[in-house]
């Protein structure tokens, strides 16, 4: 398909039958926002409400704090374990790999500690000699 010189590549007309399908997002309305404030108050996970709803977990949570309820701390998938253990295992420090991963360091910590992962003793570089 040649393009016109008049039309940039980003707004020249595409073959439908290459282009990828768009995700079909789910929006939520106010009674089911409201809904999800409430439920997540009484206990249920974020988790949860994201899979009945049909949407991601940070739309829940995105919802949570516009709705000004106090948030449950997230712990980390089993998948930012792996990695935060690989990453600690390699030589990085505590609060590099926190950085790395975007994550609280303590919650962090804990959940490489409860996968059996063995601590080295701390450094001593900010504590006066």
């Amino acid at each position: 398909m040649a393009v016109r010189p008049d039309r940039s590549p980003d707004t020249a007309p595409r073959n439908p039958a290459i282009t990828k399908p768009h995700r079909k997002w789910n929006r939520l309305s106010d009674t089911a926002r409201a809904d999800v404030a409430s439920r997540y108050s009484a206990g249920e996970t974020s988790t949860a409400l994201a899979k009945e709803y049909g949407v991601a977990n940070s739309t829940i949570l995105g919802i949570l704090r516009a709705n000004s309820v106090v948030v449950r701390r997230q712990p980390l998938t089993k998948q930012q374990v792996a990695e935060a253990a690989r990453l600690y295992e390699a030589g990085s420090s505590l609060s590099q790999v926190a950085e790395v991963l975007k994550v609280n360091q303590e919650t962090m910590r804990m959940a490489i500690l409860k996968a059996g992962v063995v601590l080295r003793d701390p450094t001593k570089a900010n504590q006066p000699t």
